[in-house]
This record gives structure tokens, sequence and C-alpha cells, in this order.
């Protein structure tokens, strides 16, 4: 790590950095300043001390209640959550997972939809998870599947359903999201995950890792290197009967990716490491490119100091009406890869003020694209809202660190459903969420703190919650 704090994320209108470098001296005065919200806080501090404490301090499951088959609907349970207000033509359309998810869940199937579902006035008052949650019966510890079902897929545009209620409610359960411009792309997805899983799809055992590693560029060299790199090497040795692929250096361009990336060698497990494309708010190509993916094609920030061509990126219009993505799980490791926030998380650490970056709060595209594709579209797709950091996979002094992507990865090769699989990062981010809370209030009482120190663990949280699951959280690979 540098002295400087780098931040991620490429402005694609002028070839530099979104946000440029920032002391850690000057983060640590503005975090120290910075609001939190207390009850949600104080929640997040007692499930990580309650997880911490289980089976003697060996961190143990702390999702569902003892006894949960994580693989069974009929044990763990699946619901979906609609908006209050949910255009009818959106339930119809996804009437064929439902009525799946249905047979597979028995009892333990809910739908949350009109005075059930989720609340909201835009501009005035939107539902927390805790509230959602108390008006269905579920309080604080394990997820008890015969009250509130353990998997659970909101359906529903961020402006409608926060993304800040989809990572407070993934902390416990398993959560993912659906959201489409049009009733058909709903019907897309419903019927490639019943395909999928009906017609039991084999894409074989492979998986391909794709790490961009752009010349003069610290990020991305640091997340080949220290990610994609000893992750591949890593399953390539101990993933008995696995075929793996790496792409990195020049096998990281645009025609790599779009080889694996519904091409010809497009893999059952895609994992890629890059820079995701920021606009500027307003700009024409933001809420159509924002996340795409920037490729090794890309010289560098010093030597292309101009706008970012589309010749350097994947977008979602990359992807054409035959790619063969169907079955696919995706993890894209990049800024806004998953979609963008209205609000900056990070800007007011740099500039002491928190702006608007977008519009709206909204998805990023080319999951979109790939989910709902009508050929047969990819099952799941992790990525980042807001900027993507390495302190992800890499702490300081203390070095790589890697524990979060190989263990979920490694309950996804084993059979486990994403969401089951995503629950290391949801605990991650609620240790770091501790930790955050517990330092900002000892220092309330004078303990001295390093900047670097502050920064990195603020930083470190927001990056940690800002992990998401688009598609059903109980989609498997198809090996």
């Amino acid at each position: 790590m540098t002295d400087q704090l780098v931040f991620n994320g490429i402005d694609a209108t002028t070839g530099n950095y979104l946000i440029p470098p920032v002391e850690p001296d000057t983060m640590a005065a503005a975090i120290t300043g910075e609001p939190r919200n207390a009850e949600e806080a104080e929640a997040l501090k007692r499930w990580w001390a309650q997880y911490a404490d289980t089976n003697q301090n060996k961190k143990a499951d702390y999702a569902a209640k003892e006894g949960t088959d994580y693989k069974d609907l009929a044990s763990a349970g699946w619901g979906v959550i609609f908006p209050y207000n949910v255009d009818p033509t959106i339930v119809k359309a996804l009437k064929p997972l439902l009525d799946w998810r249905k047979a597979l869940a028995g009892k333990l199937y809910k739908e949350y939809s009109g005075p059930e579902g989720y609340r909201f006035k835009p501009g005035e008052m939107y539902e927390s998870k805790d509230e959602w949650l108390t008006r269905h019966g579920a309080g604080p510890g394990p997820v008890d599947p015969e009250i509130v079902p353990y998997y659970l897929l909101i359906v529903g545009d961020p402006e409608q359903v926060p993304y800040r209620f989809q990572t407070q409610l993934d902390v416990q359960h398993a959560v993912g999201r659906i959201y489409f411009d049009k009733a058909e792309e709903y019907w897309n997805y419903a019927n490639s995950v019943v395909n999928a899983e009906k017609k039991k799809l084999s894409l074989g055992k492979s998986a391909a890792f794709f790490g961009v590693s752009n010349k003069d560029d610290v990020a991305t060299n640091m997340s080949a290197e220290q990610l994609v790199k000893p992750l591949a090497d890593t399953f390539a040795k101990g993933q008995k009967g696995w075929k793996f692929s790496t792409f990195l250096g020049d096998k990281a361009k645009k025609a790599g990716l779009a080889n694996v990336l519904g091409g010809n060698d497009t893999p059952a497990l895609l994992f890629t490491a890059s820079h995701g494309m920021g606009f500027p708010n307003g700009d024409p190509l933001q809420l159509t490119n924002q996340g795409a993916l920037l490729c090794q094609d890309w010289p560098g920030p010093k030597e292309w100091r101009k706008a970012i061509g589309k010749d350097f990126y994947f977008a979602a219009d990359d992807l054409a009406d035959n790619a063969t993505l169907f079955g696919l799980v995706a993890f894209f490791f990049a800024c806004y890869g998953a979609g963008t926030p209205k609000m900056d998380d990070f800007s007011k650490q740099a500039f002491k003020q928190r702006g608007e970056i977008a519009p709206k709060n909204f998805l990023a595209k080319l999951p979109q694209r790939m989910l709902s594709h009508p050929k047969g579209g990819a099952l799941a797709v992790i990525g980042h809202v807001e900027r993507a950091w390495g302190y992800s996979f890499s702490w300081g002094k203390a070095g790589a660190q890697r524990a979060v992507f190989e263990s979920a990865l490694k309950r996804l090769f084993d059979g486990y459903p994403i969401g089951y699989a995503f629950e290391y990062f949801n605990g991650r981010y609620a240790e770091l969420s501790s930790d955050l809370t517990s330092t900002l209030e000892e220092m309330e009482f004078g303990k001295k703190v390093a900047p670097a120190d502050l920064a990195g663990l603020w930083t470190a949280n927001n990056d940690a919650r800002n992990y998401v699951v688009l598609g059903d959280p109980f989609v498997k690979l198809m090996a």
C-alpha cells in the first residue's frame, strides 16, 4: 500500500482517476466528524459479537438457525420481496421462477408484496432493514426460516428498494436482487434459472480468472498479482476435477474477455478484476456504460491522458444477441461493477463533502444484460456498488488477505448456493463495522489512532459493505 490512499475508478471522459490520491490525515479528520447511524452500527456490532462467540469463538455460521440445510429450500426457505406498488406484469413475468421456488421450498416459500412488501415514499421515508423484519415478526439472532426465509430475492429498482436495505438484510440472510427495464427481461431471467435447474444444465467444471494489469497503474497491478493470479494458482492445485484458465497481461485484452464472457470459452464461473468505468454525473453514457470493464488494451494513466474509447472497455452492448451466457456465474471486482449510488460514499473523505455522482441509484447495465439475455442468461453476478478497493484483499503491512475470496469460491465449487457462499463477505463487513464503531467510540475518550489506520479501517468497512449479489441467491454453479 502507498502512503497516500489511492481511489479506484477511471473517468472515461478524461482518462484520469475519478478522485485523486488523498493523505490519510485528511481522511481521518473527516471521518471523525462524520455522523454515523447509531442504530445500524450497534446492530452490526452486536451481530458480530454473537457470531464470533458462537462455537467457542471459532466463528461458526451465524446465518440461519442450527440444523438448516443451505442446499435445501425446504429447510432454508425462499422468499421474494417486491416494492409495495410493484407492477403486476413483473410478477406475472417471474411466475416460472416463483412457481419453481414454491415447489422446492413448500411451506417455507413466501411472497412479500402489497402491504407486505417493501414500503417507501421517495424523498420522505425508506423502510430500514430492522423495520421491515420487525413487521414480519423477525428480530436479532440467527434466521428462523419459518418466520422469514433465509434466501431472499429483492425485485426492484434501487430507487424503490435502496442498496442499504439490501446490504443490511444480507448480513444475516442470503440476499440477491434483480431489476430490469422490461417485463420480457424478467421472463428471460426466470426461464434461464428454471431451465438450468430443471434440465440439470452442466457447463463442465470450468472456471476462468481474468486479471487486468495496466501499465503504471497501482490498483490493477495489485489486483492481478495479489488476487487473480494467486486465486487461480490456489484452486488449480487444490480443486480436483476442475479446469482453470488464467488470463493475465496481453491475454486480458477486450478480445480475451469477449471469449469467456459470452464467447466460445464461457466457463461455469468467471472471475475478473479490473477498473470499472466511471462517468460524470449526467453524462449521456453514464447510465449505460458505468461499471463497464476496462481491459488490458488501455495503455495506462501516464501514456493515455484523454477520453477512453469503447475499444478499451467491455460494456453491455458488447454482448451480442447470440452470446452463450446460459448458466454462467460471474464475479466482477471492479468499481461500479454491480451498480452506482446517487450519493458518493467516499468523496467526503477527499473533499469534505458528500456529492451526487449520479442522477439516481441504478444497476450496472452489463450484469443486467447478462442476466436477462434472450438466448439464455447468466444466473448471478457478484459485483460492487460504488468503488472497489484493494483493502478487500490486501491489509497494509499484514500483506495479502485472500481468505474471504478463497472461502466463498470454495463453497461455490462445492455446490453451495451463491447466497450462502457469500456469507464470508457479510461476516467481514460486520467485523469491520464493529471494529470501526469501537475505534471511534474509544477515540472520543482520548485514544490515539494513527490517521492511516483509521482511514484504512473506514475505507475497508465501506468497501466490504458494497459487495452485492445480482440474481437469485439460491442459484449454484452449473458444473
